[in-house]
């Protein structure tokens, strides 16, 4: 019997206790260096199934206490997946980029100690870096087996909305991720229905091919979802909700810059037709009737001419047949990317987008710095939600 338990290992911080055992977050008191220790009820041949790979925390040590066994695991720094949502609640298309890494972990898995991994909040590893890294790699169970779809789709939904006191139907937790979505969620019900059906073949020669097949269409409709946000928005009411929501956290300014030209389409649509020819018929000829006025009256020619040269209206000097050069506004805050543009007497709207950078550093821009464009054409910003 090897021992060194509470004598080498100390636990610190307990992160989870269970039937399967307690994970604390210690430390190595001879080397000095930060721990994960899994202590567990001890078990005949448990060591015959531990999964090797990239997707585990490197095991440093195991040995047994007189009534418990025990593992030692590397420790990267990160939090356990159950407490993940407690720090900030993902998006679906974040948690579709997770789910390609629980699909990863379970064909990494197949190949080494077959189906049956337990794929829980608390047997995941969230590193600071974004990876997934399983915990207790010897934990497996007959009864996953044939429930692996389910089991991520629960964990996709506890990484959108935290936890959750009853445990919901598949098809309603389905149903809440698809109207998280802010378009259309009839895309996003069906594919992830399609891929739910699959988890009825549970065939071993089936498995590997089902795995394969559901990360192409995660991966699929998480390109979906990103081409959806990072293209232009076709809908008014997306782009006025959006905005709405940094207006709430910033002082309202620069209120010609933000419009959307796509509202001026909207109301003129909207504008009765029999008074939109009025208000033309009435244009014509107060036109006409200026233009005979001004042939009368030759004092009124003379007008313009009597405006000295330094005073007259001119371009800006930074304007030249090519356009204004558009400045460099990555990485900076909204307003700051606010002030530069303007100063370059340029406007600009801006779409929000999920992202771990601050709240309102601008990701991206369109056109790039250093192109030229005309005064009239805004500068499209995307700014971290």
């Amino acid at each position: 019997m090897k021992k060194g338990l509470y004598e080498r290992y100390v636990p610190d911080t307990l992160l989870y206790t269970g039937e399967a055992g307690e994970l604390y977050r210690g430390h190595d008191s001879i080397l000095r260096r930060d721990i994960l220790l899994c202590i567990f009820p001890r078990k005949a041949a448990q060591t015959e199934r531990i999964m090797h790979g990239s997707s585990t925390l490197q095991i440093l040590d195991r040995g047994e206490t007189v009534d418990k066994g025990f593992a030692v695991l590397e420790y990267i720094p990160g939090l356990l997946l159950d407490s993940a949502p407690n720090a900030r609640k993902l998006s679906l298309k974040e948690a579709l980029g997770m789910a390609r890494e629980f699909i990863q972990i379970l064909q990494e898995a197949d190949r080494t100690i077959g189906r049956g991994l337990m794929l829980t909040k608390y047997n995941l590893w969230l590193t600071e870096a974004g990876e997934i890294k399983v915990v207790n790699t010897w934990e497996v169970s007959e009864a996953a087996v044939g429930h692996e779809i389910s089991d991520m789709f629960r964990l996709m939904h506890h990484l959108m909305f935290g936890a959750i006191e009853i445990e919901l139907p598949i098809s309603q937790v389905i149903e809440e991720m698809a109207l998280s979505y802010t378009g259309d969620p009839f895309v996003i019900r069906k594919s992830l229905r399609a891929i739910w059906r699959r988890e009825e073949k549970r065939s071993t020669e089936q498995y590997e091919r089902m795995l394969a097949q559901t990360l192409e269409d995660i991966t699929s409709l998480y390109q979906y979802i990103k081409k959806m946000q990072a293209g232009v928005r076709s809908s008014v009411s997306f782009e006025e909700r959006e905005e709405t929501q940094l207006e709430k956290t910033e002082q309202p300014r620069r209120n010609g810059s933000m419009k959307n030209p796509g509202t001026k389409k909207k109301w003129f649509t909207k504008f009765p037709m029999k008074r939109f020819t009025a208000v033309a018929l009435l244009a014509i000829v107060c036109i006409t009737a200026f233009a005979f006025m001004q042939n009368d009256n030759p004092s009124s020619a003379k007008s313009v001419e009597a405006v000295k040269p330094d005073t007259a209206a001119e371009p800006p000097k930074t304007e030249n047949k090519a356009g204004v050069e558009v400045p460099d506004v990555k990485g900076l805050s909204l307003e700051e990317a606010g002030q530069k543009l303007d100063q370059a007497g340029l406007h600009y709207k801006y779409y929000l987008e999920s992202s771990i950078r601050k709240k309102g550093t601008v990701l991206k821009q369109n056109p790039a710095a250093g192109e030229h464009v005309s005064r009239l054409e805004p500068i499209e910003l995307w700014v971290s939600n």
